[in-house]
Order: C-alpha cells, then structure tokens, then sequence
C-alpha cells in the first residue's frame, strides 16, 4: 500500500497540470507492478431491460464537461500557440479516433455508426482488443458530448459550444473574434488547414451570411492560399429537433461548400443582395483594357477613415469660411462683413494661410483634428483689420467656426458618411454595372483582376453584408455545388439505439472496464482531495486498477 501512495504522490504532482486519459492510464500501469493480483469479483454485464441498460451505460461513458471556458478556450500564448484546458485535451484524444481522412469522412463514419455500429469496430480494429474498446469509447463519447452540447445550452452558447466541438473533432482551433475573417475555425482533419465558417440553424431558417467585406479579403488575400484554392470552406447544420432540455430528440444534417475566386460573385449573383456584387463601369473597363493596380484611384472617392493631409483640408476649409462668413452675411446685412466679397476673400484666405500658419494652431502642424488658439487668430484679425475694427470680432467667428467645420467634417463617422452619399451617388448615376454584367464581365478577368474589382464592388466600398437562404446554401448544382455531408441523430433514445447495437461489445470488453475505471477515477480524485492520507480510498484505486488489469486492456497484440 506505501508503494501505492508514493506511486500516486508521485505522479499526482508530476502531473497536475496535464492530465488526461492516457496519463490515467500510466498511472493505472504503475499500479498494476505495485500491487498483488488478487481475486476480484467481475462486475455484472449490461442489464437486459434496455431502458437500464441505456441508464446504466450513459453513466458509464466517459463524461466531459461542456463550458465555455474550458474546452472551447480560445486564448493563445504569446508564441500563438493555442491553450487547451483539461477536458479539451480529453475531448480530443477521443475524437481522434473518429474513422475518416477529413471532415465530411468523419460525420459520414459517424452517421453510419448508427446503423452499423458492430461491424465498423470488428472491421477498423479488428482482434485488437484495445482497439474496439477505443473505437466503441469514441463514438459513444461523441454522441453522449454532442447530445450535451445541443440539449445543456441556449441558441447562442450552443453555437459557440458547438463550433468549438467540431474544431476538437477536426483536429483544429477557434479563430477569436475581431480576426477581419467570416472563418469561425481552423480544419486539421485532412492534413491541409482549412478556414471554416460555421452556421447552425433550425431547419427551414437556415441563413448563410456575414461580412461582405470579410469574405472579399478572405478571397482576396487569403491566409492559407494552399487550401481549397485560396477559398473559404462553409460548414452548414441544420437542426430538427422535438422537445426541450435532455429530453431533446432529432438530427443535425450537415453540408459543406467553397467560396473561392472563381465561384463568389456567381454564388452571391443568386443570393439575398445580389447587387454587392455591382462593380463599377470606369473599374471594370480598365481592368478589361489590362489595368493590374490602381484602379481604386479611378473612383475618386475619398479614402475610408484616413487623415487627410493639410493641402487636402485647405479647400474644405475654404469652402467652410466662405459659408460662414455667408451665413453671417444673411443674420446681419449692415454688418460690414458683407464687405468681404470672393476678390476680398481671396485676399483673406491667402493673408490667413490656413494650411501652414501653425501659430494658429499652438505650434501644431495636424490639421482636421486640432481647435485654433482663438487669441492668435484675434491677434492676426486685430493686425490685418486694423482699419475695419467691426469687422474683426464676426471674422473671428467666422474663422474660428470653419475650422470647427472642418474637424468635424474628418471624424470616422462623417468621412464614411460622406463616402458612402459620394457611393450612391454614382449608383444614382448608372456608374455601376448591373449584377448580371458585373458577374458576366468578372468571368472574363484573371485572377489578379477579378481581386481589383471585387475591392471596387458596391458591397465592399460600403462595407455591407451578404446573406443566403436555405435554398439557396444547400443547392448540390452550381455554382453553389453544395454537398451534403450526412446526418447525426441527438438525444438519449438514439445513444440508446448504438448502444444497444455495441451491446455484446460493451459486455464483453468494455462494461467491467468502465465501472472499474469509474472507481478508480472517484476514489483518485478523494483520494487526492484529501491530501493523499486515506488509506482506504487508496485501497479502493489499487481494487479498480487490479480489475482493469485482469481485463488486460493493455495488452494490445491480444
């Protein structure tokens, strides 16, 4: 028993920190060579009467604990290195032995598992005892996970739990939020990395959208170029589900298609908005005379969010003086600031040099963002008015509220604003082709230039969105070319039905092993919980361990 604990002691704080199943097992294998075999009672098989069966093994399989924070962590190092919690660490040694060379090989072993459960064990494992255990254990934790994931949460965190899910299945991580890509998750399960967008939806209100802009610079500059031809991969899950909480029972069907280069705007032609497609004419006539580059310049739109420089601002701010000083005009027509007409103006505006008087500006050189000093600006008034004093006091005004106009004519709101009425103004004017020739001309491009007008096109200048319906994201022809991948049954009556299929499996391998490990676990976490001082607990663990041991699970040639 001493060499039972020091074993225990040992490896507990040895390993606190990663420990999973095959850890356990170790353990389990160190206390095989520390204690004597004795004569252990087998435990019973799986109760005849299914509803105890189905009782007595959705105990049994293994449990893991679906939480936001822990397995569907998405934090990374700062070398970018994903962080797995505990049980994301065991979700994933489970999954891994799911059959199949990629994702959609994975949900179509699954969804067959259903049906032929036995056979797909005897013929993926073989005599290899350990193996149809692992292969029996894997599919069952799969369901009895996915079952949780659905039935345990709300729309939102269900969604969140189950891109997180499919990620561990697929050998992959979560992408965090705020990446400038539509993709949700990383695929692995192939060998290739794939980006991934993940919608799930209950049948029949099935939506497939998003940023507009995202997607286009996913085409555009894609971050695994490799992978399906630069493109993005989108996962489709519609549910059909009756009931509520754990009593929950239906399907998931699942679907997968690309976006790439060549297919987007063909895809979206279909779609909800079409026009996000619209490229306009001057674009696409450059782009079909050879032009490579540069064809946002044609637009002469200003740009997104960015400062201008001084020599822009100034004829904005000349703009604004002459208004105000208008506008002062119209309050008070004796006023003598009707004297300053577009020839004295000319003379004001030259004398004021806006754009490099930096006294006015306290020294600043920033223009669009900075307030004037209204002394300086009524000392110069003072100096170059002296002869017409009532003019100074509404000229300072006037010169002082132009530049106001023009801070907040650069803020990010007002300049997007402007952009976009600058935007549909041209739509006013028909200088954007129509959907249909937009799709029919970019056909004709290359594919650095099918990435230049997908930059100029409407929904991307205004950075829209794009949504597609049921119909419209499942359809298997093109240019959508939607595969379906399979289905998966949910709820405790279809885990019920694998497991009454695997029965002679799970009796005659796995039934004894499971309550065994059971008590194992149970009396190893009290154990452990209690300082490792009680002896009995340490007793129990070293009972389960002999009892795995006699079902020589470990021995993998038999």
């Amino acid at each position: 028993m001493s060499n039972l604990s020091d074993i225990l002691k040992e490896e507990y704080f040895k390993q606190v920190n990663k420990f999973d199943l095959s850890t356990l097992m170790e353990m389990v294998e160190e206390a095989f060579d520390a204690v004597t075999n004795e004569d252990i009672e087998a435990p019973p098989g799986i109760p005849d009467n299914d509803e105890d069966a189905l009782e007595m093994i959705l105990k049994m399989i293994p449990n893991i604990e679906v939480s936001e924070i822990g397995w569907s962590d998405v934090r990374t190092t700062d070398e970018g290195v994903e962080i797995k919690g505990a049980q994301r660490t065991l979700l994933e040694d489970y999954l891994k032995n799911i059959e199949g060379s990629d994702f959609a090989g994975k949900i179509k072993s699954i969804s067959e598992f259903y049906d032929n459960g036995v056979n797909m064990v005897v013929e993926q494992a073989g005599e290899n005892r350990t193996g149809r255990i692992v292969q029996a254990i894997s599919y069952l934790v799969f369901y009895k996970t996915l079952t949780k994931v659905i039935t345990n949460f709300n729309a939102s965190s269900a969604g969140f739990s189950f891109e997180s899910f499919l990620a561990a299945l697929v050998d992959g991580e979560q992408i965090p939020t705020g990446n400038k890509t539509i993709a949700d998750y990383l695929d692995r399960s192939s060998g290739q990395t794939l980006p991934v967008s993940l919608k799930l939806y209950t049948e029949g209100n099935l939506e497939v959208g998003g940023s507009y802009t995202d997607l286009i610079n996913d085409m555009v500059d894609p971050k695994y170029p490799q992978a399906i031809n630069g493109g993005m991969r989108y996962v489709v899950c519609t549910k059909t589900l009756q009931g509520e909480g754990l009593d929950l029972e239906g399907k998931i069907d699942f679907y997968q298609f690309d976006f790439n280069l060549a297919n987007v705007v063909d895809i979206l032609l279909n779609s909800k908005y079409p026009y996000v497609i619209r490229i306009p004419t001057v674009v696409m006539s450059a782009l079909a005379a050879g032009q490579q580059v540069g064809t946002a310049e044609l637009l002469g739109l200003p740009a997104a969010g960015k400062a201008r420089s001084a020599e822009e601002l100034t004829p904005i701010f000349n703009k604004a003086l002459y208004n105000q000083i208008e506008a002062l005009a119209d309050e008070n027509p004796e006023s003598l600031i009707n004297r300053i007409d577009s020839e004295a103006l000319g003379k004001l505006l030259k004398a004021l040099n806006w754009e490099k008087n930096d006294d006015l500006f306290n020294g600043s050189k920033t223009r669009g963002k900075v307030t004037m000093n209204k002394a300086a600006v009524k000392n110069w008034a003072r100096t170059n008015y002296k002869s017409i004093p009532e003019v100074q006091v509404p000229l300072i005004k006037a010169i002082i509220s132009a530049n106001a106009d023009v801070v907040k004519s650069q803020t990010r709101a007002t300049q997007k604003s402007d952009r976009n009425q600058q935007i549909d103004d041209m739509v006013k004017g028909d200088e954007f082709l129509s959907a249909e020739e937009s799709a029919r001309q970019y056909n004709m491009l290359g594919a650095s230039q099918k990435k230049q007008a997908l930059l100029n096109s409407y929904g991307y200048l205004k950075t829209m969105h794009f949504a597609m319906n049921q119909t419209q994201s499942t359809n298997n022809s093109a240019p959508t070319n939607t595969e379906f991948v399979g289905s998966i049954m949910i709820g405790r009556s279809q885990v019920g039905k694998v497991i009454s299929d695997i029965r002679e499996i799970l009796n005659d391998e796995v039934t004894g092993i499971f309550q065994a490990l059971k008590i194992l676990s149970d009396s190893l976490n009290q154990f452990f919980a209690g300082g490792l001082e009680n002896d009995s607990l340490a007793d129990t663990s070293v009972s389960s361990a002999t009892s795995i041991g006699s079902k020589e699970i470990l021995q993998t040639d038999k």
